[in-house]
């Protein structure tokens, strides 16, 4: 499980430690390649969703199996990168939106 979020945030820790972190350095896919690959690779559904005006919709992705989350920003583009990743999530206090959950 390690592995995986070594490997989605290795462009981020190959960032030069005294610039700021683009988006462009971050994993990203179009949102229904990301969506499938969370559900099918990991396990994990949408959780939570927030508008952040003028930028896109913050996505909160877990496993109710697992306890492992991803944070994810779409683009109004269609476009969603990994802002997150981690694990420690209570399973049995999720509660998931859904894989058929329409946004």
């Amino acid at each position: 499980m390690k592995f995986r979020f070594t490997l989605l945030l290795l462009p981020l820790m190959l960032a030069p430690a005294n610039h700021a972190v683009s988006a462009d350095t971050t994993p990203c896919l179009v949102r229904s390649m990301m969506i499938d690959t969370l559900i099918s690779d990991y396990g994990e559904q949408l959780a939570e969703v927030r508008e952040i005006k003028g930028t896109g919709l913050l996505e909160f992705h877990v496993s109710p199996k697992d306890g492992t989350w991803t944070a994810v920003l779409t683009k109004p583009n269609g476009m969603s990168c990994v802002l997150a990743v981690g694990e420690g999530i209570d399973p049995a206090k999720t509660v998931t939106l859904g894989a058929g959950t329409d946004i």
